[in-house]
């Protein structure tokens, strides 16, 4: 069971070319993948082999990834392509030439020009950079996977407790309901006797009666679906993978269970037991709202 709260960074050097990678990988709460990126400009053409990358591993929550691109040696002075700037020039030249303008373009004003100069990066498209590239941002995604994991177990921990808690419950309103039956039956006898309705008890009438009552009030089903779900839940939590999606649904079939045997079974010493189990199956599912 893993979290989709985390953080995780990677930071590595490649002596060859002198650049430096710094990422930055976090992850919060979100039903579906959603991935968020700020790459350094010259790293562009990888976001989609870094969304890729990242959805392999991560299958739910919203993520920001961050690329930072360091240069410790100089470029070549061949890796700058300044032929925008050499049109520019060449046609202001022309231009104030044909109009009698005094004055000429300095090199500053050639390089305020948007992409008057631009930087060619051929060393970051060849094989051996982009595997140095993928192997930072893993680094980063390891470290948000062992958090995500660490923060999961111990959700895991405290759901699983809660659940303990309910399955306790559960066992004191099971004989409480083995009860329900007889009561009603005494409690439809003594009615009809307040109303001065003597009846033998043995009436195949109120047997009749008696019987509907109690097929009413027989919530067995209910209670063998409940310990299933708990005992579907425990499995569920312990395995591998995204297991969010199914406790989420799991929950809410236990609510359908649990609002069904109060309905089926209400009863003073029933329904504050109702109460709590409803009450507890809320925290589980404000719990599990952070689980992948």
């Amino acid at each position: 069971m893993r979290s989709m709260t985390g953080f995780g960074s990677g930071s590595s050097f490649d002596e060859k070319t002198g650049l430096q990678f710094k990422v930055e990988l976090s992850s919060v709460n979100r039903k579906q993948f959603e991935l968020k990126t700020s790459l350094h400009y010259d790293l562009i053409n990888f976001e989609i082999p870094l969304r890729l990358l990242i959805a392999e591993r991560i299958q739910r929550g919203s993520l920001t990834l961050r690329v930072d691109m360091v240069r410790t040696k100089p470029l070549p002075p061949g890796n700058v392509d300044f032929s925008r700037a050499l049109a520019v020039f060449k046609a202001a030249e022309a231009f104030r030439k044909e109009n009698n303008i005094p004055g000429s373009l300095t090199i500053s004003d050639l390089l305020a020009i948007p992409d008057a100069a631009v930087v060619q990066c051929a060393d970051l498209e060849n094989e051996r950079l982009e595997k140095f590239l993928f192997q930072t941002v893993n680094q980063a995604a390891d470290q948000l996977i062992r958090m995500r994991e660490q923060e999961g177990a111990a959700l895991c921990n405290a759901v699983l407790q809660i659940l303990s808690g309910m399955e306790k419950t559960l066992g004191e309103i099971e004989p409480l309901v083995r009860d329900l039956a007889p009561r009603q039956r005494e409690k439809l006898l003594a009615h009809l006797n307040e109303l001065g309705i003597g009846i033998d008890p043995s009436d195949e009438r109120f047997l009749k009666e008696a019987v509907i009552a109690a097929d009413r009030l027989d919530v067995t089903e209910e209670i063998t679906r409940l310990r299933c779900h708990f005992e579907h839940f425990r499995k569920i939590a312990a395995g591998q993978g995204a297991v969010g999606r199914s406790l989420d649904f799991l929950v809410q079939e236990i609510f359908r269970e649990i609002n069904t045997l109060g309905t089926k079974a209400a009863s003073p010493e029933i329904s504050p037991r109702i109460v709590f189990l409803k009450n507890e199956l809320e925290k589980i599912r404000e719990q599990i709202q952070n689980i992948e």
